[in-house]
């Protein structure tokens, strides 16, 4: 969603020279832990026409988050000027467009901005709820590249269902941009019911994506190769990351690519044994 640099019927600050004298700015700061993504704005408008609005509950602050990869597509509105978001590390990878804007909650008649181009002259506007009145410059983020490294290894991989009713057992395919890791539907049931619980997330990692990762190591040239999927370029950047002994072999790399996803699970089975013996 891209708000900037559009034609509205009515003046609205940050949009071109609609309001010269005014502007509306949002800064974001993005960053993650191992199950969620937060996403900080700072928003300073300098109109007082739209700050009296914000102030009397005639309009308020929205972000507004999109990610195309996973359709992922929310508004959060705020009146205060710092404002943060968690996403669920389930939701979204890839690239995250984030655009701030306000917006009015109620109906304004005779609507008004100080300080509009001369062209408006002495029009006024009926403002619906909703309408935009003022924009700010958007921001694109890579997920992949600011999560830790479960999820930056998660965004190479995609699971989904195969189609298939009957039973059968894990399948990967390597040969896109992405690996896709192939469950039968039921089994993709499960999956999809349970992948957003933060307790779960390891055992899903450990029991989904580990032995995926150890197989496509065994096959992945140490040198990039002509026509190769998009995956492999970035895992071997992953792995040069870590810096890890030159006699590790595949299933540590895999392991410390995932955060040792074994020990984490252990981890959270115990927390969960514990809770049902107390």
């Amino acid at each position: 969603m891209r708000i900037s640099s559009r034609s509205f019927p009515h003046p609205v600050v940050g949009n071109g020279d609609d309001v010269p004298v005014a502007e509306f700015q949002a800064a974001y700061d993005f960053s993650s832990d191992k199950t969620t993504f937060y996403l900080k704005a700072t928003v300073a408008c300098s109109s007082k026409s739209l700050l009296d609005l914000v102030k009397k509950g005639k309009a308020t602050h929205t972000l507004h988050v999109e990610c195309g990869n996973t359709l992922f597509r929310h508004t959060y509105d705020f009146t205060t000027s710092e404002y943060q978001i968690a996403l669920l590390a389930t939701e979204v990878h890839d690239d995250i467009e984030v655009n701030a804007f306000i917006r009015a909650t109620a109906p304004i008649p005779r609507y008004k901005v100080d300080g509009a181009h001369d062209d408006y002259g002495d029009a006024t506007f009926d403002i619906r709820p909703g309408d935009i009145l003022a924009v700010a410059d958007g921001q694109v983020f890579d997920a992949s590249q600011q999560a830790d490294p479960l999820r930056r290894v998660g965004s190479l991989m995609l699971v989904e269902p195969s189609g298939e009713a009957a039973d059968h057992a894990l399948r990967y395919d390597p040969t896109g941009d992405k690996i896709l890791i192939r469950l039968c539907d039921s089994d993709y049931a499960d999956y999809a019911a349970m992948k957003a619980t933060p307790n779960l997330t390891s055992h899903l990692t450990t029991t989904l994506v580990l032995p995926v990762l150890v197989e496509v190591l065994h096959d992945l040239e140490p040198e990039e190769q002509p026509g190769e999927p998009k995956w492999k370029t970035n895992l071997r950047q992953r792995l040069a990351g870590l810096k890890l002994p030159g006699a590790a072999d595949v299933l540590e790399k895999a392991q410390q690519l995932l955060g040792l996803p074994i020990r984490r699970a252990l981890r959270s089975a115990r927390a969960l044994y514990d809770k049902s013996d107390a």
